[in-house]
């Protein structure tokens, strides 16, 4: 297998392993096609970093923005897509010096996770069959997540919230979890 094969594994696993892409797909962002669109970024991304040389973190972290923007409406505030991207460009050095057991022996390490890029078809979990694929027709309550609801399961007490400042319309915030 040449190295071009195994970092295609790579970037396959790096996306499936991506939970703001798997959300976005989830919540109808990347419309009725989403996870085909999902696929296509990964793809898209695998063939920039093997027909490119040199590049760097900062040149791909801008690909992968402006895909999750223009086809997911989507705006990654969890600082995932810089670690995405250090660790591809990490992983095709890697590829490229024929490092693939270190590789597999760091993928043995997470948890076991679905191939949900290449496996079962994803349906939206918001998706309104009388809607159209118009960029207009998402309402804010179909993406409205209360961080609340989300933090209430938590015994330890809250800690202070920053204030949430609504996205403009259409968009969707990705933050980081708190740790307690």
């Amino acid at each position: 297998m040449s190295f071009e094969q195994h970092f295609r594994i790579v970037v396959e696993k790096v996306f499936n392993y991506w939970p703001d892409l798997k959300l976005a797909v989830e919540h109808g962002m990347g419309g009725r096609n989403g996870q085909q669109t999902a696929i296509e970024i990964m793809e898209y991304t695998y063939n920039y970093c093997i027909k490119n040389d040199k590049i760097t973190e900062g040149e791909l972290q801008d690909v992968i923005e402006d895909l999750m923007d223009q086809e997911f409406n989507t705006l990654c505030d969890d600082n995932s897509i810089p670690e995405i991207c250090k660790n591809l460009l990490r992983y095709l050095q890697m590829c490229k010096e024929e490092k693939y057991s270190e590789i597999e022996a760091e993928f043995q390490r997470l948890p076991p996770g679905k191939e949900w890029l290449r496996g079962a078809q994803i349906v939206p979990i918001c998706q309104d069959d009388s809607s159209s694929d118009d960029e207009g027709s998402d309402s804010d309550e179909d993406m409205d997540i209360d961080e609340n609801e989300a933090s209430s399961s938590r015994s330890a007490p809250a800690r202070e919230k920053s204030p949430f400042v609504e996205p403009e319309p259409g968009w969707t915030t990705v933050r980081t979890k708190r740790k307690n």
